[in-house]
This record gives structure tokens, C-alpha cells and sequence, in this order.
């Protein structure tokens, strides 16, 4: 079983059937895992071929059998209060905020939890719920959570945990709605009672909006990085169709919605970022939007050009400018594959320039290949030692993939070559308040509020996520105010 291997006709057979059932897509770099996940499968219902597994897959007595394969593929790291920033944002801003604005209709709150796993999300969102707000007066609330794993689902309606699954829930809340009995945390039947759980694969068109809009907040955090580009633009845009007006999207921290929609409105709350469907008279007017665009099309990735690249003749500047110019709108055009074939013929010669592999590293992160984006950056670095932009992509990287310490090491050596660069220095910040160095944290957030008041070249709109500098300004100034009332 070890030695099997996946064919490309097998492999594209195998992806193909996941992506069409649960819209998980496998890059062709993500080759070897699958393969691991399907032998494992594969040894526990005793067949020795691909082609046996893929016809048990592919009968109508196969589906349980899929849930399990997808419970493999689908390995979730997921916590209670899970990124607490977002949790705030919700418990002090978001809910006080739509009750208010509703409050003359006494219609329901609405909240679902797309993607919930085993259910540490929805039903942190249940404990802030039935803890009370102060001031908020609550009309009936409904809390929907759904997912592609019948297996997580099944799991998330037993309501039981591990201590890793808790570490992060506030005593009060642990003391009052869990009961320990050994090692075990079992969440109380009210808090349970408050989710309906359900079945639900996102990629499916159309939404049946009769039932699945009207909502006034949707959580989707770490799913789309499983879906191609183009699924997760029908995801987002049917998110936006099924809220409200005056509804939120949360997402991940790693899911920035820059390439993938204009739709939603990119707000800053209670010291973390949401997306906002803001009412018809609100919004920015779409020319607009598409000239902001257009404008940064046309600008050439600014990474501080590597010595090679300065070396070079002018023709072939020229020429790798308008390449990376052409796949940078590939990319927000959400077309990553397309942008890397554009690149690949220069990705192969050893005087590739900077430009061009930060561009692949960029598209790597995009795609969710975080292992593949990290070589090319150490590649970037090993060839150009004083590359500020490999260091930061690098550090953008690690953080993403959740590896905070190596995160910080190389956004201070992004800052040791440049210390005005204001978004390694708000990703420091966000980095030491995670890992507990709040005084470095408010520090930082400071910095960054003095670099982009005083020096606007500080400010790289291109790895910025869509961020702008006044959002960040206001971020960090929420932030010091929060790091300072907590001591």
C-alpha cells in the first residue's frame, strides 16, 4: 500500500468527485496528500487499487464512506472563542448594533456559522449569547450551523470536548455552561438546544434563499481556502445575497476578500476586520470602485527591485514588467492557475528576478500552498539577502499558518532593513498580543499609527489585503485602548 502510487488520470479523478460533492479542491501540488488520505481510507476498508476505492466512492452505498475521507481531508483546528478579537467585535459591536437598528421590527436575530466543524464556533456564539449583553434586550435568536461532514456534525451535536477544545473559554463561562467528568468537558443541554445543526455544502447553486437568507451575520472562517477561486467568489457573493442590509460577513484572518468581491464594505470593529453589506444608499458607487482598480493594474508590483533585475536590459525590464503587471490582474481577476502559467517560464531560470517570484509566492499564498510559498521566499532571500518584501511575504506566510514565533523573526528582520515599514510592524503587533508581549504589542500598534500619520510612503497598498491606511490607523488606536484598559 505504501508503495502505490497516484496516477495524474487518478489524481484529476479523485479531485474532480471531492470538488463536485464538497468543493474542496486539490491543487496538482497537493498531489502527495491526497494520496496519503486515500491510502489511509484505502487500508481501512481492506482494498489494495485506486480504481476499487474510486468505485466505492462513486456508488450510491459509497457516501458514507465519503464522509469519512472528507473528516480526513478536512483537518479542523478549531477552539472555543477561537480568535477573540472577532468574538469582542460581535459581543460589544456587531449584536448591539443590529438590535438597534432593529429593534422597531422585533424581528429575530439571525446568526450562522458556515463551515462549523465540530461545533466550538456556533456554540461560542450561543455561550455570548445566553450570557446576556448588558443594555441589549435580545428578541428571539437563531443560531444555524452547517457543514459538509456528517461526521463533524454528529460530533458537534454530542457537545463534548477535550480540554485543548476549551483552553481559551473565560472561567465564567467554563464554570456555568460545561461540566467536567474526567477529562472531558461536556457543554450544557441549553446552550446545545440554541443550535440547530444541518448539512450543508456551500458550493451548491443556486442557495435556497427561502431558507438560507435574511441573515444578519455569517461566520465563514478557514473554509474557502479549500475552494478554487471561482467557487469561493459564488460562496461570497451568495453570503452577500443572504444577508440583510446592514448584515456582516466574518472571515478568517487569511481570507481577505480583495480579489474575490466589491461587494462587501471592509470595516474595522472593536479592533478587528468584517465585511459589511452595507445599505444601497451607502455604498461606494461602482466606477469608482473600478477606477481605484484599474489605477492599481497598471502599477507594477513594488517590491524594491533585485540587484539582477537592475542588471538586466532595458527591453527585458520592459518585458518582466508587463508579465507580473499582466498576472497580478490574473490574480485579482481570482485566476491564481492562469497567473502562474503566465509566470512559469521565468520562474525557471536561475536570473529569475525578485519581482517575478514574489508574484509566484504571493499566488502560493493565495492558493492556500503555504509550504510551497515559504521555499520560494527563502529563495527569494537566499539570492537577495537585503530583500525587504521577502522577508515581509515570508512573515505574512508563517502567520497564516498559524506558526506566530517564526512569523516574528521574520517580520523584525523586514524591519531591520526597513524600519518605517508600517505593515510588519502591525503584523508584529497583532503577533505579540497573540503570544502574550502586550507592552511590545502596544508599541508597535503605536508605531504603526505614527509611520502612517507621519510617513505615507510607509503604507504598501499592494500586500495590504484591501485594507486602507484609516482603517489600520483606527485599528491599532482600538487596540492600545483595549491592551491599556486590561491591565
Amino acid at each position: 500500500m505504501v508503495e502505490l502510487e497516484l496516477s495524474d488520470k487518478e489524481f484529476k479523478s479523485f479531485r474532480d468527485l471531492i470538488a463536485e460533492r464538497a468543493g474542496i479542491y486539490f491543487e496538482p501540488s497537493k498531489q502527495d496528500l491526497l494520496r496519503t488520505n486515500l491510502l489511509q481510507r484505502m487500508e481501512d476498508c481492506g482494498l489494495s487499487n485506486f480504481a476499487d476505492y474510486f468505485q466505492l466512492l462513486s456508488s450510491p452505498a459509497g457516501t458514507k464512506e465519503f464522509d469519512h475521507l472528507l473528516n480526513l481531508i478536512i483537518i479542523p483546528e478549531t477552539y472555543f472563542f477561537r480568535d477573540q478579537a472577532q468574538f469582542r467585535a460581535l459581543e460589544h459591536f456587531i449584536i448591539p448594533e443590529i438590535l438597534k437598528n432593529e429593534s422597531d421590527s422585533g424581528s429575530s436575530l439571525r446568526i450562522w456559522s458556515a463551515g462549523c466543524s465540530t461545533g466550538e464556533e456556533p456554540y461560542t456564539i450561543a455561550l455570548i449569547v445566553a450570557a446576556g449583553i448588558e443594555g441589549v434586550k435580545y428578541p428571539s435568536v437563531q443560531i444555524l450551523a452547517t457543514d459538509v461532514s456528517n461526521a463533524a456534525l454528529e460530533a458537534a451535536r454530542r457537545g463534548v470536548y477535550g480540554a485543548r477544545s476549551v483552553r481559551d473559554v473565560p472561567k465564567e463561562y467554563l464554570n456555568r455552561f460545561f461540566s467536567k467528568k474526567r477529562d472531558k468537558y461536556f457543554l450544557d443541554e441549553s446552550i446545545k438546544q440554541m443550535v440547530e445543526f444541518s448539512y450543508f455544502n456551500l458550493v451548491t447553486e443556486p442557495y435556497p434563499l427561502l431558507e438560507m437568507s435574511g441573515w444578519d451575520i455569517i461566520f465563514c472562517r478557514n473554509v474557502t481556502i479549500y475552494f478554487q477561486p471561482e467557487s469561493t467568489k459564488k460562496v461570497i457573493h451568495n453570503f452577500y445575497q443572504s444577508l440583510r442590509q446592514g448584515g456582516y460577513l466574518i472571515a478568517g484572518y487569511s481570507e481577505s476578500l480583495r480579489y474575490l468581491s466589491d461587494e462587501f464594505t471592509t470595516v474595522q470593529v472593536g479592533g478587528t476586520f468584517v465585511y459589511k453589506k452595507e445599505p444601497q444608499d451607502k455604498r461606494p458607487k461602482k466606477e469608482a470602485r473600478r477606477t481605484r482598480r484599474n489605477r492599481s493594474r497598471q502599477r507594477t508590483p513594488t517590491s524594491g527591485r533585485s540587484r539582477r533585475l537592475e542588471a538586466l536590459p532595458d527591453r527585458k525590464v520592459a518585458e518582466i514588467q508587463q508579465i507580473c503587471a499582466r498576472a497580478k490582474e490574473l490574480l485579482e481577476m481570482g485566476q491564481p492557475e492562469q497567473a502562474g502559467d503566465l509566470l512559469a517560464p521565468y520562474l525557471e531560470k536561475k536570473t529569475a528576478s525578485e519581482s517575478v517570484l514574489l508574484l509566484q509566492a504571493e499566488i502560493f499564498l493565495n492558493q492556500g500552498d503555504l509550504e510551497n510559498a515559504v521555499q520560494l521566499c527563502q529563495r527569494i532571500i537566499s539570492c537577495e539577502p537585503l530583500s525587504v518584501a521577502g522577508y515581509y511575504l515570508l512573515g505574512v506566510v508563517y502567520r497564516t499558518w498559524e506558526k506566530e514565533r517564526k512569523a516574528i523573526e521574520e517580520f523584525k528582520r523586514a524591519l531591520y532593513l526597513k524600519p518605517e515599514h508600517a505593515l510588519a510592524r502591525f503584523n508584529l503587533g497583532d503577533l505579540y498580543n497573540q503570544v502574550g508581549q502586550l507592552d511590545e504589542a502596544k508599541l508597535e500598534y503605536a508605531n504603526v499609527v505614527r509611520l502612517l500619520r507621519e510617513v505615507p510612503d510607509s503604507f504598501d497598498e499592494r500586500l495590504a489585503g484591501g485594507f486602507s491606511p484609516t482603517l489600520l490607523i483606527d485599528t491599532c488606536l482600538s487596540r492600545i485602548k483595549e491592551l491599556s484598559n486590561s491591565k
